[in-house]
């Protein structure tokens, strides 16, 4: 029986393979690649129909690219790092403009792709974050496939990215998340774009509603979020709008006021038996003698 289940299951992922994509780039220098990218079966091609070409402004892929974030899962029983910045101010100088061309001139069958290289502040290594952009539906999709992974210039890692963006060379590790909360319509691990040995984070997005709220923003005097202050405004915020990972956080707290709680009970009991280990020495005979001390008429 297991072994009919087993081969059902790699006939359906050999069906459902993912898809082989031919890269046409638009911005290809050794930090950045911004392109197009289409799927090499003819069959697969006709099938997509996205919502290209777009005439994005660069307010409006500013808007929204820095207010992406990625939540590094925590322990058991810690709670998960603040959310880290997906695109640093840098990485948005060079990569909204490109992006902003490539929508330009994009196909109903593209997928809009992207490629940043940049050195480790830690450790000084190169390090690759890439993925890529789609519209269908009036919404937004935002793949994520690698955030500041480590790689070095003698891996065939940097020409596999080239060839494909999508492609991960790690596992997922963070959660791929937008802030304002309000505006994501649904966020998940896509196993097909990825490949199966390594899925990729997807966010999709009501960026329409997102967009029509900015310029209020911006007219009413309100500062817009900056993805350098995301990390100090998105923990008290998160409780309250993503349910799971509110439920946990107050399970946590739960646990830790009922630790408190025993912690403070045993303490009173050690307390109560030191009281009633009192030496008979040091209590004087005159105290407790019924015949030295007789009762009051």
């Amino acid at each position: 029986m297991n072994a009919i289940v087993a081969a059902v299951l790699m006939l359906w992922m050999v069906g459902c393979a993912s898809p082989v994509f031919i890269v046409q780039p638009v911005e290809d220098d050794p930090s950045v690649l911004v392109g197009l990218a289409r799927a090499s079966d003819a069959s697969a091609d006709a099938e997509i129909r996205h919502d290209h070409p777009v005439n994005w402004s660069l307010a409006d892929l500013q808007a929204i690219l820095k207010r992406l974030v990625i939540q590094d899962p925590g322990g058991l029983m810690d709670a998960s790092g603040p959310p880290r910045p997906v695109f640093s101010p840098e990485d948005l100088t060079t990569l909204v403009p490109a992006l902003h061309a490539t929508f330009n001139i994009a196909r109903p069958s593209d997928w809009i792709v992207f490629a940043l290289w940049g050195a480790s502040e830690k450790t000084q290594g190169l390090e690759v974050t890439s993925g890529g952009m789609y519209l269908q539906d009036q919404r937004l999709h935002i793949i994520l496939a690698n955030h500041r992974e480590r790689v070095s210039s003698e891996e065939a890692g940097i020409q596999a990215i080239h060839n494909n963006p999508f492609r991960a060379l790690r596992d997922v590790k963070g959660r791929l998340m937008f802030y304002p909360t309000s505006y994501v319509i649904a966020s998940q691990n896509n196993w097909i774009i990825g490949g199966f040995e390594s899925p990729v984070s997807e966010l999709i997005l009501d960026y329409q509603a997102l967009l029509a709220r900015t310029p209020q923003e911006q007219a009413t005097g309100k500062e817009e979020m900056t993805s350098s202050e995301v990390p100090t405004i998105v923990p008290n915020h998160s409780r309250s709008t993503d349910p799971e990972v509110g439920e946990l956080q107050n399970e946590i707290s739960n646990l830790k006021e009922e630790l408190s709680r025993l912690q403070d009970q045993i303490n009173q009991q050690v307390e109560e038996r030191a009281k009633t280990k009192v030496p008979s020495s040091t209590v004087p005979s005159s105290a407790t003698d019924p015949v030295l001390n007789p009762p009051s008429p």
